[in-house]
């Protein structure tokens, strides 16, 4: 089973680290050059909980935003 919030859906997301070089137009260079571009996954913030949903007791992945603001058929043990 992958990671992924059971309220919000939320999980990893793959994104790019760009490294630049060299100084901008607006302080006098002659502009930024991307020398290399790298992919990484960023990971949600994920938290194992137990949960009653609708009178079942489930171990769900809750993400911290998804916690603060629980719908009302959902109770965390």
């Amino acid at each position: 089973m992958a990671k992924k919030c059971f309220v919000t859906g939320k999980s990893g997301m793959v994104v790019n680290s760009v490294i630049r070089r060299g100084k901008a137009k607006a302080q006098g260079g002659v502009g930024r050059k991307v020398t290399g571009v790298t992919k990484h996954r960023q990971k949600a913030n994920l938290q194992k909980k137990t949960v009653i949903v609708d009178g079942e007791v489930k171990r769900v992945w809750l993400s911290t935003k998804a916690l603060r603001r629980l719908p009302e058929n959902i109770q965390v043990i």
